[in-house]
């Protein structure tokens, strides 16, 4: 495992994570069925690594308002359980698999930030429980660091009254476990297709 520094969204970021596998695509790189979400995945990937260069990614006014607000949950964070939180770039478990956690607590925790709408964000806080749609980032990127929990939470400061909300995710060794073999079959799959397209797996 090699921990890098870089700022998140930076080119360095962008050229690290070049034709990996990382945790926030693993639920598409293990998807079932015949949609073509896996698909479309493979092939994003197979373009990064023939062209070297990052697909465009698509932007919108919410995940503009993520990741201008998510430095703020941070410190929202970090202020109500009297903690530091490291930042890091890009945390590389092989040369096809790796994560960005939102940042790493103490010696053993994960944390990962959303900043939703405000309905998803009232959604969790009814909820209380952890987000079905992100067990596969949140137990994937454990995985890749080596982590034994992630505070998952979400965070809206246009929802004054209530802008927080967290829920502790601890390991789960049977999901990391199924994780891994599924992205394994990924990866040797698109090795597979690198090879029949080059004649090298790249």
């Amino acid at each position: 495992m090699i921990i890098h520094t870089m700022e998140q969204g930076s080119d360095k970021w962008r050229q690290i994570r070049l034709g990996k596998v990382t945790a926030s695509v693993f639920s598409n790189a293990t998807a079932g069925g015949a949609g073509k979400t896996r698909t479309t995945l493979m092939r994003k990937l197979i373009a990064e690594r023939l062209t070297d260069l990052p697909e465009e990614s698509y932007s919108n006014s919410a995940m503009d308002w993520g990741t201008e607000t998510e430095p703020l949950a941070r410190e929202y964070y970090a202020s109500i359980n009297d903690c530091t939180v490291k930042e890091v770039g890009f945390v590389e478990l092989s040369a096809d698999v790796g994560a960005s956690p939102d940042g790493l607590v103490g010696e053993d925790g994960l944390l990962e930030i959303k900043c939703p709408n405000s309905s998803t964000h009232i959604g969790y806080l009814l909820d209380n429980k952890m987000p079905s749609t992100y067990v596969k980032q949140v137990q994937g990127q454990m995985w890749v660091t080596g982590r034994l929990w992630t505070d998952f939470v979400s965070y809206d400061p246009r929802v004054s009254k209530r802008p927080y909300w967290s829920i502790r995710v601890e390991r789960d060794e049977q999901v990391i476990a199924e994780l891994e073999v599924k992205i394994d079959k990924f990866i040797d799959e698109l090795k597979q297709v690198m090879e029949k397209l080059t004649g090298s797996q790249f």
